[in-house]
């Protein structure tokens, strides 16, 4: 809770405690945040701004005021927005992590509950109204879960969303991971949603979840759930298979609408499908957006609802596409490629956030008559569209998948036949591993110990005209298949280089990716907008290649991730820093014989050529 000052001139002295807003707490990671609010945010300053900006909310500081005789321009009153709109215009501009709590679920209870007075929507953001809501969480914990092994035996529910974006979710998109408490926090949180809410399907609902843990307890995440689907659904969430069809009708609508040669581009690559649009429509922009800018983009969400969604996404697609080019299109010949592009072009220099907000997504237009009319449809327009959409979406919900069809890689028929990637599971485990660019392309071989010889020389020399490769080997005497994604040409440099995109695995049995994940950074203010964590542009000393050995990961020990020796017979294996890897074989098997040892390139399907050739994002956002 954010302390108040007690000297004679704090407006909060005489007011009950239980009136301060609760302050916001990382409940996946077990995190505090930082209670400090900087000065000229459009918020309250100091450390003791969420209480001020509490007693300010409710109406208890004018009241204060009036019965000290102040002035309305304190700081408790004059920085704090007094209507629904003013706090909109506030959220735009980025809610302070100390009050994300308080203020994300004072803004759900307000949209979703339109004639409700402000005092007593302003009420679930302060303790006196903890009191209430955790009392009722724990009574929804005792009736789900009356036994702790029943927690033990639940599993995780992915309302639609897919498994494997689930487990991107939870792996926090390759950044630090959700500890173990966290995990279950978020388990509790969903089979709350499905068994006393009666949410079935509802692909956005794991992603907002994390998200309101990231600054909640369980108790308040359920609450402010639980409001969102408390009369108009629709409004947050997509509830239903038809509900999420008509919405993705509805993005594609505006597209048109607003976007048209956007829209035109996105089509034709499948961009516009209900399957191709998951980044926005599943994700809720984890996969396009830094984590600092989601976080803006949810303190809109949770006063706008599903408009800021469609307002925000369908501008950023055309952004993104303004910044492509004529060539570059040509190149893009898949939805996967495309966001992929998007995603690049909004964590390059180029994308400036808060222009993007404020000029392009909130912007308006000016006319020759110096009028102005806003660039994006009303909240009631869009309303009605998603509307008149349920009914295409109750009439074609067998037609149109809301998942992403994975395809395997394919296979080059060359000199040599290939043997560990042969079966389509192998080539499909992979694809949903590899980057999106690489997703629909074709394994080439390149080397193989059965036909060029154990020799690291002969190893490189195969491998000098490929920077993306796939190495794949078998643990001789067992079933197990492991290997290493590399993004650059295997060569000799015993010092170090790769990037943060390689990734160690497991193929079989039980296959398992490792990918190069950050360390969580404690946030340390406001001015770092809840930027936790990042991805490593440059990792450095991922792979290390000399006449003696290669390897990719470094451990502690100096032992690696994965290493071969200098005639690829024998390899090892370890934990190693950043992949944060089992051990690829067993528990406590490190060294081990190997068997066959393949080398893929890939080649891409619509023009066999090389990937490493063709770049189409190369240049454009550096």
């Amino acid at each position: 809770m954010a302390s108040a000052q007690h000297d004679d001139a704090d407006p909060l002295v005489g007011f009950n405690p239980l009136d301060l807003f609760c302050s916001s707490h990382d409940t996946l990671r077990g995190h505090d945040i930082d209670q400090f609010i900087p000065a000229n945010v459009g918020w309250t300053s100091g450390v003791g701004g969420a209480a001020a900006a509490a007693v300010a909310s409710s109406g208890a500081g004018q009241q204060h005021q009036q019965q000290q005789g102040g002035s309305s321009s304190s700081p408790t009153m004059a920085s704090h927005p007094r209507s629904r709109e003013e706090m909109q215009l506030l959220c735009r501009r980025g809610i302070p992590p100390s009050l994300r709590c308080a203020i994300w679920i004072i803004n759900v209870v307000s949209a979703a509950n339109p004639n409700m007075s402000k005092r007593d929507c302003d009420e679930f953001g302060t303790l006196r109204k903890m009191r209430v809501i955790e009392h009722g969480w724990d009574l929804t914990l005792k009736s789900l879960f009356p036994d702790p092994s029943d927690l033990e035996r639940a599993e995780l529910l992915d309302f639609g969303v897919g498994l494997d974006n689930l487990m991107d979710i939870l792996s926090h998109g390759g950044r630090s991971p959700i500890h173990e408490r966290g995990i279950q926090s978020v388990t509790k949180v969903l089979h709350a949603a499905r068994d006393s809410l009666g949410l079935e399907f509802c692909p956005l609902l794991p992603e907002i979840t994390c998200l309101l843990l990231s600054f909640m307890p369980e108790s308040y995440a359920y609450a402010t759930i639980r409001q969102m689907i408390h009369d108009d659904s629709s409004y947050f969430l997509a509830i239903s298979r038809v509900q999420h069809l008509s919405w993705c009708k509805t993005f594609a609508d505006l597209m048109k609408r607003c976007f048209p040669q956007t829209a035109l581009v996105m089509e034709q690559i499948g961009a516009l499908k209900p399957s191709g649009l998951e980044p926005i429509l599943k994700r809720f922009f984890a996969p396009l957006l830094k984590r600092k800018h989601v976080l803006r983009v949810m303190d809109i969400f949770t006063g706008e609802g599903s408009h800021a969604i469609f307002r925000i996404g369908t501008t950023l697609c055309c952004l993104a596409h303004a910044h492509f080019g004529e060539s570059v299109r040509e190149h893009c010949d898949n939805a996967a490629m495309f966001w992929e592009g998007v995603r690049r072009f909004a964590h390059s220099k180029h994308f400036k956030f808060d222009i993007f907000l404020n000029h392009q997504a909130y912007g308006v237009q000016t006319s020759l008559r110096i009028l102005t009319r806003p660039i994006f449809p009303s909240r009631d327009f869009v309303q009605r569209l998603v509307t008149n959409n349920e009914a295409w979406a109750e009439e074609n919900q067998s037609t149109f998948s809301i998942h992403e069809d994975k395809k395997p890689l394919g296979l080059v028929e060359g000199k040599y036949p290939i043997v560990l990637a042969k079966h389509s599971p192998e080539r499909l485990q992979l694809a949903q591993w590899l980057p999106p660019a690489l997703q629909s392309t074709k394994l080439d071989l390149i080397y193989s110990s059965n036909y060029h010889g154990r020799s690291l020389e002969m190893f490189y020399r195969c491998c000098s005209s490929a920077k993306h490769t796939i190495t794949i080997m078998e643990v001789l005497g067992t079933d197990v298949i492991i290997g290493m994604y590399a993004t650059q040409t295997w060569h000799h440099n015993p010092d170090g280089y790769g990037d943060g995109e390689c990734f160690l695995f497991r193929l079989k049995p039980n296959p398992e990716c490792f990918r190069y994940k950050t360390g969580s950074t404690h946030v340390a203010s406001f001015d770092e907008a809840e930027e936790s964590a990042s991805f490593l542009e440059d990792a450095g000393q991922l792979m290390i290649s000399s006449r003696e050995f290669i390897s990719m990961g470094v451990g502690e020990d100096g032992a690696s991730g994965l290493r071969l020796n200098y005639d690829l017979t024998r390899g090892s294996t370890s934990r190693s820093i950043g992949f944060d890897n089992d051990e690829l074989i067993a528990k406590g098997v490190q060294v081990f014989e190997v068997g066959l040892v393949e080398v893929y390139r890939f080649i891409r399907d619509v023009d066999n050529k090389p990937v490493d050739k063709i770049d189409p994002w190369k240049g454009l956002f550096d």
